[in-house]
């Protein structure tokens, strides 16, 4: 599986080498996207992503356990408690699908 999220709204980098663009707006653009991809497990209503690569060194050769929700034509994925900028809260992805 791959996950790939990106908050709305983000700015543009000043140059087209992202390396060399000011520290300042690479720490932007790293906050506000990230991704994985590994393989997953199913157990229950549980999903268990076992993390082999991320934009996020710290997540690769781990577990990310998500709760799933199936209402319809809908799938809820919802995170446990984080921390996200200093705050704890809860994450919902929805899915949909379309006829």
């Amino acid at each position: 599986m791959t996950a790939i999220i990106s908050y709305s709204g983000r700015n543009r980098l000043s140059g087209a080498d992202r390396i060399a663009s000011p520290p300042d707006e690479r720490a932007t653009a790293f906050a506000t996207f990230f991704a994985y991809g590994g393989r997953y497990t199913m157990t229950g209503n549980k999903i268990t992503h076992h993390v082999e690569v991320a934009s996020v060194e710290n997540w690769v050769k781990t577990d990310l356990v998500r709760t799933i929700k199936l209402e319809g034509d809908r799938m809820t994925l919802i995170t446990p408690p984080l921390s996200v900028g200093g705050r704890m809260q809860t994450t919902e992805l929805v899915w949909e699908r379309l006829h």
